[in-house]
């Protein structure tokens, strides 16, 4: 039992190793888009306890807002880890760094963050984390 979980721990620790490696600089894989590349951003935030209605309230309406405020915004997805959770995910995916330059100074994004302020459990420095995601191939 405990070699098995030295060993489930050391491979754990070589693929960690191996995913924090920077993508290869070689010749971009074909499945890869041609352009400036598209940027995805996952991001959570944590929500005081009977805020849920509150908070999905105005996820919703700066996900309305940006059909139209925001071209270069592929998709903009709100989840929820389990019923009962106070953390949400945000999945945002742009077409290139141009739009999410753009989304950060869309009028929309700063007033979802106001709106969202009072709703956070803590500071926002400690409620909301985000982890930017560069795609290195997809699908073709």
């Amino acid at each position: 039992m405990g070699i098995r979980i030295i060993t489930a721990a050391a491979a754990l620790c070589m693929m960690s190793v191996a995913l924090a490696q920077a993508p290869s600089q070689g010749a971009p894989a074909a499945s890869a888009p041609k352009g400036p590349p598209p940027t995805t951003f996952v991001v959570r935030f944590k929500i005081k306890a009977g805020k849920n209605f509150e908070f999905e309230k105005a996820m919703a309406k700066i996900q309305a807002a940006l059909a139209s405020s925001e071209p270069g915004n592929i998709y903009y997805d709100l989840y929820l880890p389990a019923v009962d959770s106070q953390t949400y995910v945000l999945i945002e995916h742009y077409k290139n760094a141009d739009a999410v330059t753009a989304h950060g100074k869309d009028p929309n994004t700063r007033q979802m963050f106001t709106d969202i302020k009072d709703l956070l459990d803590g500071p926002t420095t400690e409620s909301i984390s985000a982890e930017r995601l560069i795609l290195v191939s997809s699908k073709p």
